[in-house]
């Protein structure tokens, strides 16, 4: 063999040896980029509605780029908020928006697609499409059916792809039983089963939580006279009604198909609404403690809390998705305070902070709508 063939069969081997090495790590990335994989590196492309304009951040601290502008005479409205504002692992965003359900790319986020006219929305348990949800008045939807009073109207769920292409899946359900999520054991639903006193002519519903079967009806009863704080993949997060006290966050998970506590907290309880983050695995929620309201992730996998410290806007409520503007964007959380304007973001697997240097200017309480997907 000369010089020269041992140059080119050496540079070919080279060659292929990167063409291997690049095969393998795009394999890796194709099989570990999922919503638990690490990430050292604030995100990029970040889409905010800052209470009445769109705007994106191209890294973390950079000057917000104004992409959807306020219409006039909208001074004291945002016409862009989302309700219950979510992020798909596809990337897209969905919220609802004028009673219908929308779906948004991040990369052109002045622009939105109806779904379908809906009251509230989920996302399916591939995270590739969504259901909308309708109600029908009980007097209408329910004649003659031997309901609780307090049951007010008979839900329908519609499967729909983010493209806007017509439903293939309508599921209409019993009177008395509202969809909540969909997770791998089922449709989950709260069913009111009957009415309690409280004083007087006054009463509250009596609910469980329960998973349907494909039909829409009642399938099995995760908890009797509880409710379901939030679900996604193989997760229930749910409370027994008559329990004050945070530590009765309970866990259900739908593959063993046992209830256990949430992870405790040094701090103090879990309580309130929180958010779970796609897969299942994370759970951002409020931790009540003596001295005030902090923010924690649960670790549902290792039973675990990370205590992020204290946020003016939990003061008055123990929701996070209120005024403190809480979304998941893959396994990375970022925190709004629709108050100050200041921005943090959390990588879950890394347990990375950052904090933006600047608050962001919002009026009418700001949002988080998710990130832009490499």
């Amino acid at each position: 063999m000369t010089p020269t063939q041992r140059i080119v069969r050496d540079a070919r081997y080279g060659r292929t040896a990167a063409v291997s090495a690049l095969t393998l790590l795009t394999l890796v990335a194709a099989t570990g980029c999922s919503q638990d994989s690490p990430d050292e590196k604030p995100a990029k492309g970040i889409v905010l509605d800052l209470g009445g304009e769109i705007a994106v951040l191209e890294e973390f601290d950079s000057k917000p780029e104004i992409v959807g502008y306020r219409p006039e005479g909208t001074e004291t409205l945002d016409t862009y908020r989302l309700t219950s504002p979510s992020q798909l692992q596809s990337g897209d965003i969905v919220g609802i928006r004028d009673g219908g359900a929308v779906a948004i790319s991040p990369a052109e986020p002045g622009k939105a697609t109806l779904l379908a006219q809906a009251t509230a929305w989920f996302p399916s348990v591939d995270a590739a499409k969504v259901w909308t949800v309708t109600e029908q008045a009980r007097a209408i939807a329910c004649p003659g059916d031997e309901v609780p009073t307090t049951v007010r109207a008979r839900y329908t769920i519609t499967e729909h792809e983010t493209s806007g292409r017509p439903a293939r899946r309508v599921l209409p359900l019993p009177c008395g039983v509202q969809p909540v999520a969909q997770t791998t054991g089922g449709i989950v639903a709260q069913q009111t089963t009957h009415d309690e006193a409280v004083s007087g002519t006054a009463t509250r519903a009596r609910t469980s939580v329960v998973i349907l079967d494909k039909s829409g009806a009642v399938g099995s009863i995760v908890a009797k006279n509880s409710t379901v704080v939030a679900a996604l993949a193989d997760r229930i997060i749910w409370r027994p009604d008559d329990c004050a006290g945070g530590s009765c966050t309970k866990v259900y998970n739908t593959q063993t198909k046992k209830s256990q506590n949430a992870p405790a907290c040094e701090a103090g309880d879990s309580v309130g609404t929180g958010l779970l983050a796609a897969g299942g695995r994370w759970y951002a929620t409020t931790i009540r403690t003596g001295s005030g309201n902090r923010l924690g992730v649960l670790d549902l996998e290792k039973s675990t809390c990370r205590d992020l410290g204290i946020f003016s806007a939990l003061e008055q409520t123990a929701d996070v998705d209120q005024e403190l503007g809480a979304m998941w964007s893959g396994s990375n959380l970022f925190l709004l305070d629709q108050r100050t304007g200041e921005l943090v973001e959390h990588n879950a697997p890394t347990g990375r902070v950052e904090r933006r240097r600047q608050p962001l200017t919002v009026t009418n309480g700001a949002q988080v709508w998710g990130a832009l997907k490499a």
